[in-house]
């Protein structure tokens, strides 16, 4: 189940994707960022690194999709190598760039 703070975050604010009232599906970066880093500290993160929805660099982050509720049948990231992923990969992503991860 996803929560409030962390939907604003991520979901709403990076992910192109973003349907209200599908409360029950994580996108595999979600499920990351919710178990690892608290909402506060997100929230920190987006801010201090500046992070947005703009184009990113292909990290293959598999250790992100590999949780992905979306990524079997729903995933146009993953399927079709578009450039445009979920908010939590998006978040990730880019953190990794300012990082030089």
């Amino acid at each position: 189940m996803k929560e409030e703070a962390y939907t604003s975050l991520i979901c709403k604010k990076f992910c192109n994707y973003y349907k209200p009232n599908k409360e029950t599906e994580l996108c595999g970066g979600y499920f990351y960022l919710r178990k690892y880093i608290t909402s506060r500290e997100l929230y920190g993160i987006i801010k201090i690194f500046h992070l947005n929805n703009e184009k990113l660099a292909n990290h293959g982050l598999s250790f992100i999709c590999d949780k992905c509720d979306f990524r079997e049948n729903g995933c146009d990231f993953f399927i079709n190598k578009s450039e445009v992923p979920c908010g939590g990969y998006l978040i990730i992503s880019r953190l990794f760039d300012y990082l030089n991860i």
